[in-house]
């Protein structure tokens, strides 16, 4: 609701845009909250049983009858130029091979943990923004879904997302695929969209569980050492010998320190320089870990 109700401020004409939501099985109140907004919004809904994220895009390419789409989560929240700053970004960079990603940051209406900062702006397990500028081209591997738009014709003539992937690497793997034929990702931070969920020490460890299953089904669909480093197979094994048999002692570890400082902030009370560098090589572990054993997972279940 909160993501809809954020569309309805948009600077660019309701006359200019669409709004096509997929519905991939939820039980809540989507379809409600969907109708709710017809009347303020052009939308289209559609319902689909349990297909995954890469059906649900695809649905809506398909579906849409623009030139440019823009992919937006349904816990993310629109800034009122979104849209606009994504349009502009593109009528700059006319071809086709171009895409446009904007900058994603948390709601002010939620409170940033440390961990919520540090997977962000330090670590960078989920977005990597730090290291990037507005303007900048970059390759496949910022082709984030989620703030991204593309040209429809350009997916049409050379690939949409591969519906093997259930959550993770479906952006990136469908970026690969349209390198070969020029894909650039273009920067445009002024283009802002804002995430309302909060993330806890156990989501975003599920997440990188998941995300480290998708990374290993994305290295055997590609025959190319450059995926294998990225998706960080090549030495899994190795790495997930040397952690496994203290993997769940250093997590529940992890998970009290994180929940020890998060009290203490709570409580309005500072944290020392020791325990910002212990919390951080934590996570650093963690999570690592997490993405490691995923890997693992998902070899495992394959040569079964």
């Amino acid at each position: 609701m909160q993501l809809l109700d954020s569309l309805t401020s948009q600077t660019l004409s309701k006359d200019d845009f669409e709004i096509i939501i997929i519905d991939d099985g939820s039980s809540d109140h989507t379809s409600y909250m969907a109708n709710s907004f017809m009347s303020a919004l052009p939308i289209k809904y559609f319902y689909q049983n349990h297909a995954g994220i890469a059906s649900s895009r695809n649905h809506g390419i398909y579906t849409a009858k623009g030139e440019i789409l823009l992919f937006i989560d349904d816990d993310d929240i629109a800034t009122t130029t979104l849209i606009e700053e994504h349009i502009k970004t593109h009528r700059r960079y006319t071809g086709g091979n171009y895409a446009v990603l904007n900058y994603t940051t948390w709601a002010s209406s939620i409170f940033v943990t440390l961990l919520m900062h540090f997977i962000n702006e330090i670590g960078c397990f989920q977005f990597s923004y730090p290291y990037i500028k507005h303007g900048d081209i970059l390759d496949y591997t910022y082709f984030w879904g989620g703030r991204l738009s593309c040209k429809k014709s350009f997916l049409i003539e050379y690939g949409v997302f591969n519906t093997i992937f259930q959550f993770g690497c479906e952006d990136i793997e469908l970026g690969y695929r349209l390198a070969k034929h020029g894909l650039k990702v273009v920067y445009n931070c002024k283009a802002v969209s804002k995430m309302v969920r909060p993330v806890s020490f156990d989501d975003f460890c599920k997440r990188l569980i998941q995300q480290g299953r998708s990374q290993y089904v994305f290295s055997t669909l590609h025959n190319d050492i450059e995926i294998r480093t990225w998706t960080e197979v090549l030495d899994a094994e190795e790495k997930w010998h040397n952690i496994r048999a203290d993997y769940a002692a250093k997590i529940r570890s992890a998970k009290e320190l994180d929940k020890i400082v998060n009290l203490k902030l709570k409580h309005k009370f500072e944290l020392d320089d020791l325990t910002k560098r212990l919390l951080h090589s934590a996570y650093w572990w963690a999570f690592r870990a997490c993405k490691i054993k995923g890997i693992m997972e998902a070899k495992e279940a394959m040569q079964d």
